[in-house]
């Protein structure tokens, strides 16, 4: 699934008038949002191709580029997300983003542009961290791959992965995959949806010290804005992707002189392992 992005910065002082012009324009009351992320950094070296001795030359030169290949090969971080955020403080809201699907029977410029379908359904896994081995909350695995290159689009793009985990203990399902905690950090803001776009007004916070405490703030001075579309099946339907590219601007314009959403630079996403 792919994913179309943009963002801004909003000083802390200007939050409420922010998030009141969101709600203004998604005519929505804003949903509380709270998300515990915990961090994983594969700890396996990167895949060699092993690399035949002896044999004709051309052998050999191709077991050499599939050597080099194995030794480029990318890995990621990976998150396991708890949502913090209880039903009854949603309001009704789904816990699911937008994603924007082709309709089969649909044409024109007026057909709808998309359904809408739960993304994050309702999970249960023991806490990772093992505080507690008999708790159950809902918990999601996640993926993030590196933005796309170049500057095909005026938005961000990514391919994602969001899988709910419904039973087991994550901990040990990130080791059998040779995956090791490496950081936690809490996402604390409020969610909107306006159409198929999903608007999140957060911050990154650091995990309390006990139960009794809140999350502090990373950055106290500052909010994130993000707005973001997903379009299932968008490499086999270029038209998705741009109607999903279209709808993205169209609020980018609308919030125009409130925020200014732009394309952040793909390093700042960049979730590889260096």
């Amino acid at each position: 699934m792919h994913e179309l992005l943009l963002h801004a910065s909003v000083p802390t002082a200007r939050h409420a008038q922010v998030l009141s012009v969101l709600a203004g324009v998604a005519a929505m009351q804003p949903q509380p949002f709270h998300e515990r992320h915990l961090i994983y950094k594969p700890t396996r070296p990167p895949t060699r191709a092993a690399v035949q001795i002896g044999g004709s030359q051309a052998v050999q030169q191709n077991s050499t580029q599939k050597a080099k290949a194995g030794l480029q090969e990318d890995l990621f971080y990976l998150h396991l997300v708890e949502d913090l955020v209880e039903d009854a403080e949603k309001g009704g809201m789904s816990d699911g983003d937008v994603v924007m699907e082709d309709v089969h029977g649909l044409s024109g410029e007026d057909e709808v542009s998309g359904m809408i379908e739960d993304e994050h359904s309702s999970g249960r896994i023991q806490d990772p961290s093992h505080t507690d081995p008999k708790s159950s909350t809902r918990w999601t695995f996640q993926f993030r791959d590196v933005p796309e290159p170049g500057n095909r689009r005026p938005c961000t793009t990514r391919l994602i992965a969001d899988t709910p985990i419904t039973g087991g203990d994550g901990s040990a399902f990130m080791s059998a995959m040779e995956y090791t905690h490496t950081s936690t950090h809490h996402l604390v803001g409020h969610r909107l949806t306006h159409l198929s776009t999903s608007i999140l007004l957060f911050r990154p916070c650091r995990p309390p010290s006990s139960s009794a405490q809140k999350p502090e703030p990373i950055d106290p001075r500052t909010y994130i804005l993000q707005v973001s579309l997903r379009v299932s099946n968008g490499i086999a339907k270029p038209q998705l992707m741009s109607r999903g590219v279209k709808e993205l601007m169209s609020l980018k314009e609308t919030l125009r002189g409130v925020v200014e959403l732009e394309s952040v630079e793909r390093g700042m996403l960049d979730t590889r392992m260096k």
